[in-house]
């Protein structure tokens, strides 16, 4: 069936949110596997700006196991996604807040933050799979890392 262009263009929008939200969940319950179903082979991921690496996939997969593996708990909330699609390519800058739960001394606590994504997306036989993504925190709530680049830096935190 031949559907008309804004109509195509609504369902690959609906398409990329989706795989997001299997991202965030991947990475929210430590499914790592499931990052198969998110990347293409060989997409650059950039977390430079949250004091994180830039690597391919599926070596950042590595980092993000160490990365995540000190928080017992997370969820990733996406959302305010500007998505521009052109064919079997797609470009998307979206919002992400993430409560995270930490364990230490035999009590827990709730960190927090915002920031954004920006990804490139490209359509494959399988479906949408993100060819490039980079993200960066705007903000920190909870006991802030020594890591984070900007922390205390005034400035434009949202990566244009």
């Amino acid at each position: 069936m031949n559907y008309p262009p804004e109509l195509r263009i609504a369902a690959d929008r609906v398409a990329i949110q989706d795989l997001m939200a299997r991202y965030a969940y991947a990475v929210d319950a430590k499914r790592w596997e499931v990052l198969d179903e998110v990347f293409e082979d060989g997409a650059v991921v950039d977390f430079l700006a949250n004091g994180g690496v830039r690597d391919t996939w599926p070596a950042i997969g590595v980092w993000l196991s160490a990365a995540m593996s000190g928080f017992t708990a997370c969820q990733h909330y996406l959302s305010n996604f500007a998505t521009d699609v052109d064919g079997d390519r797609a470009r998307s800058r979206f919002y992400v807040f993430t409560q995270m739960i930490t364990a230490g001394g035999g009590e827990e606590r709730i960190v927090s933050d915002g920031g954004y994504y920006h990804a490139d997306f490209v359509r494959t036989p399988a479906g949408w799979r993100v060819a490039r993504l980079s993200g960066g925190i705007v903000w920190w709530s909870g006991s802030v890392p020594e890591h984070l680049p900007w922390w205390g830096v005034d400035g434009d935190r949202f990566g244009q």
